[in-house]
C-alpha cells in the first residue's frame, strides 16, 4: 500500500505504524515484525543504508533454511498493508526453489500438465530423452517469441503444488470433456499454488567455444560474479525447434527433446487465500545484489540493494498521449543486458519478430539475426508511479540484509538471488463474477455503481474504512465496525471532493481518481500493482492499451487460442467457450489446447 495523492509518507508510516498497528500484521504465527538491521551486512561486504520505507514488510523466521508452507488466513483489504499478500507470493517461490539433495530446485518435481491432465495420446514419462518437461517458447497474447542477446529463445515452463492436481481429479477437471462441462460457479479453493518459470539457456555446448556470456556488461556489477552462478540453475529437457521451410513457422517438438542447462530468469508464483479465489499472482525476477535499484532508489532517497539484471527499467512513465512511448527515441540504457541490447531507443523495443523474419539456425538451436530489447515499462509496476510499493522495497531490503548477514558466514542461500517485482489481486474479491474482466475501467462494478448511485457501502472504502468484519471486503461500513482507520479517503469522499471543473459526471470523477491513484483509489476492485508484468514471459504486452496486467488474461471469460480473454482477442479461436470462475487458470485452456492441437 502506498499513500494516494491526499496523504504524505510521514503520515502513512504514522498510520501504518501506530494507529492501526495491529492490523499492519499479518497474523502468522512465527512470524516477526521486526525489520533486519543493513547497516553494512550487504553481500560480500557491501555498505547499504536501509532505504526510507513507509511501512515494514518483514520475511519469516521459518523461511530458511527450510521453507514452511504459507499460512491460510484473510488478508485485509485497502487501507490497510498490503504486505500479506506479497510475503505469500515471496514465500511460495522459496518453497518451490527450495534445493533437493542434488542443488535442483524443487519445482523441477512439481507436477506439469501432463501429469494432472489425462491426455487423448498419452506421452512418455518426464524427465527422461522421451518427452519435454520444459520449453514452451511462445508467449501469451500473441504466441510471440523472446529472442535473447545470446541468440536463444527463452524456455518457459508451468507446474502446480500437489493440492492443485488433487483439486482437478476430485472435480473431473482433467479431460477435455471434463472442462467444458464445468460449474461455471466452481471456485478454486484455498491453497492451490501455480507456477510459470521463465529460463534461459546457458549449455557450454550451445556457446562458441563452449563460454557462456555475462548476463550483462553494466559497469553497476562490477562486483557481481559476471556469469549464473548465483542463479539457480537445472539440467532440462527441452523441445527441439525447428522451422517450417514453406510456412517460415517456428515449430516445437517437445516429443524430440534435448537436454540441457538452464538458469532461472524470473518466476510467477501465484496462489490462493481464503477468500481470494481470483489467485494472488506474485512475480519475482533475479537481481544484482551488488547494485542498487535506480528507480527505487531515486524513490526512497537511499540507497536500495539489488539491481534488475535481466532488463532495463525505463526513467519516466508512459503519458496518457503517448501510452506505448512511440514518441521517445532516447535509450533506455547504453549497456547491455540479457534480454536488451544497449542503446536501443524505446520506440524500438519491446517488440515482437513475426516468425516469418526469424533465422533459426536447427543445428546450434539458435537464431542468427534477431535479439529482441526489452526494457520494463512501468518499473514499479504502478500506473500512477513510477516506484514500487514501499511494503516491496521493505520486504526486499530485509531479503538483502539477511543475503548479508549469511555473506558474513561464507554462503547465501542462492534463492536470496531473486526479488519480488510486485503482485496483484482481488482487492474486493466479493465482485469476483462468471464472465468479468476484473478490470479498472468501465467494466468496474464500483464504476459501474457510482453511475447509478450506489457507493456499495457495505465493502471497504464505501463511505468509512476499517478492520473488515465478513468475507469478500465486508468492511467497517457496516454497523458496529471496529478500528476506524481516520483519515482515509473513501469513495464518497472522492465524490464529494471533486473539482468543480472535473464536471459533474460521476464516471468522469472516478476515472480520473484511477488514473490519478491507481490500486489506493477507493473504487479500484484491485490491489498491488495494476501494471504488473513479467519482462521475461509478457515481454510484448507491458503497453496499458493491450494487455496491462494479469487479469488482462487470466479472468472468467471465454479463453482464445493465444491464452487471452475473447474480449480482448476477439479474431482469435475459442478453446475454451464458456465463462467460469477457473478459467483464470490457464492451466485448463492450454490442456485444451494442446489436445486441440493434436487432433
Amino acid at each position: 500500500m502506498v499513500a494516494r495523492v491526499a496523504f504524505s509518507a510521514g503520515a502513512l508510516a504514522v498510520m501504518c505504524g501506530v494507529a492501526v498497528l495491529a492490523s499492519c500484521k499479518d497474523p502468522t504465527p512465527g512470524f516477526t515484525t521486526k525489520p533486519v538491521s543493513q547497516s553494512s551486512s550487504a553481500p560480500n561486504g557491501a555498505n547499504a543504508a536501509p532505504p526510507t520505507a513507509n511501512e515494514d514488510c518483514p520475511i519469516g523466521d521459518n523461511w530458511f533454511p527450510t521453507t514452511a508452507p504459507v499460512r491460510m488466513f484473510v488478508p485485509a483489504p485497502h487501507p490497510d498493508t498490503e504486505c500479506p499478500f506479497y510475503r505469500g507470493a515471496y514465500q511460495n517461490f522459496l518453497i518451490a526453489a527450495q534445493p533437493d539433495a542434488n542443488g535442483a530446485p524443487a519445482i523441477v518435481h512439481y507436477p506439469t500438465i501432463d501429469d494432472a491432465f489425462t491426455s487423448a495420446t498419452p506421452h512418455p514419462v518426464r524427465n527422461t530423452s522421451g518427452w519435454a518437461w520444459l520449453g514452451a517458447v511462445r508467449q501469451a497474447g500473441r504466441r510471440q517469441i523472446l529472442i535473447d542477446q545470446n541468440g536463444h529463445t527463452l524456455y518457459y515452463g508451468i507446474h502446480m503444488n500437489q493440492a492443485f492436481v488433487n483439486f482437478i481429479k476430485a472435480n473431473k477437471l482433467d479431460t477435455v470433456q471434463g472442462i467444458q462441462n464445468v460449474n461455471p460457479n466452481l471456485a478454486l479453493p484455498p491453497g492451490l499454488v501455480e507456477f510459470k518459470t521463465a529460463w534461459t539457456d546457458i549449455d557450454p555446448g550451445d556457446f562458441p567455444g563452449g563460454k557462456v556470456p555475462p548476463p550483462t556488461n553494466d559497469p553497476n556489477n562490477k562486483t557481481d560474479p559476471g556469469d549464473y552462478s548465483n542463479y539457480i540453475t537445472t539440467m532440462a529437457w527441452v523441445p527441439h525447434l525447428s522451422q517450417d521451410p514453406t510456412t517460415g513457422k517456428i515449430v516445437e517438438h517437445p516429443d524430440q527433446p534435448r537436454l540441457i542447462k538452464v538458469a532461472l530468469v524470473a518466476i510467477h508464483a501465484v496462489y490462493t487465500l481464503p477468500g481470494h479465489p481470483e489467485f494472488i499472482w506474485g512475480s519475482i525476477q533475479h537481481v544484482n545484489l551488488q547494485g542498487t535499484d535506480a528507480v527505487a532508489t531515486n524513490v526512497q532517497g537511499a540507497p536500495v540493494v539489488g539491481a534488475p539484471d535481466c532488463q532495463p527499467d525505463t526513467t519516466q512513465l508512459p503519458t496518457r498521449a503517448d501510452p506505448d512511448n512511440v514518441h521517445v527515441s532516447t535509450p533506455v540504457s547504453p549497456y547491455n543486458y540479457l534480454l536488451y541490447k544497449g542503446g536501443t531507443p524505446e520506440n524500438q523495443a519491446n517488440a515482437a519478430y513475426a516468425d516469418t523474419q526469424l533465422q533459426l539456425d536447427e543445428t546450434t538451436q539458435s537464431f542468427k539475426n534477431a535479439p529482441t530489447s526489452i526494457y520494463r515499462m512501468f518499473p514499479g509496476s504502478k500506473s500512477d508511479q513510477i516506484g514500487p510499493d514501499t511494503a516491496i522495497v521493505s520486504l526486499n531490503a530485509n531479503l538483502t540484509a539477511l543475503a548479508g548477514q549469511q555473506a558474513q558466514k561464507g554462503k547465501i542461500d542462492i534463492r536470496l538471488n531473486y526479488h519480488l517485482v510486485a503482485a496483484v489481486w482481488l482487492d474486493k474479491p466479493g465482485f469476483l463474477a462468471v464472465n468479468q474482466s476484473l478490470q479498472n475501467d468501465t467494466t468496474n462494478p464500483l464504476y459501474q455503481g457510482a453511475l447509478n448511485g450506489n457507493l456499495y457501502p457495505g465493502v471497504n472504502e464505501g463511505k468509512t474504512c476499517g478492520t473488515p468484519l465478513g468475507p469478500h471486503g465486508a468492511s467497517g461500513d457496516v454497523p458496529g465496525a471496529s478500528n476506524t482507520v481516520p483519515g482515509c479517503v473513501t469513495r464518497a469522499d472522492v465524490l464529494a471532493s471533486a473539482p468543480a471543473d472535473a464536471g459533474s459526471n460521476p464516471g468522469e470523477i472516478v476515472l480520473n481518481d484511477l488514473i490519478t491513484n491507481g490500486t489506493d483509489s477507493p473504487f479500484s476492485i484491485l490491489g498491488g500493482e495494476d501494471r504488473l508484468s513479467s519482462t521475461s514471459m509478457e515481454s510484448f504486452t507491458q503497453a496499458p492499451d493491450t494487455f496491462p496486467n494479469c487479469f488482462s488474461c487470466h479472468n472468467t471469460q471465454p479463453v482464445t487460442t493465444n491464452g487471452t480473454p475473447q474480449s480482448r482477442d476477439p479474431t482469435s479461436a475459442l478453446v475454451i467457450t464458456k465463462p467460469a470462475l477457473i478459467n483464470v487458470s490457464h492451466l485448463f485452456s492450454e490442456f485444451v489446447l494442446r489436445e486441440t492441437q493434436a487432433q
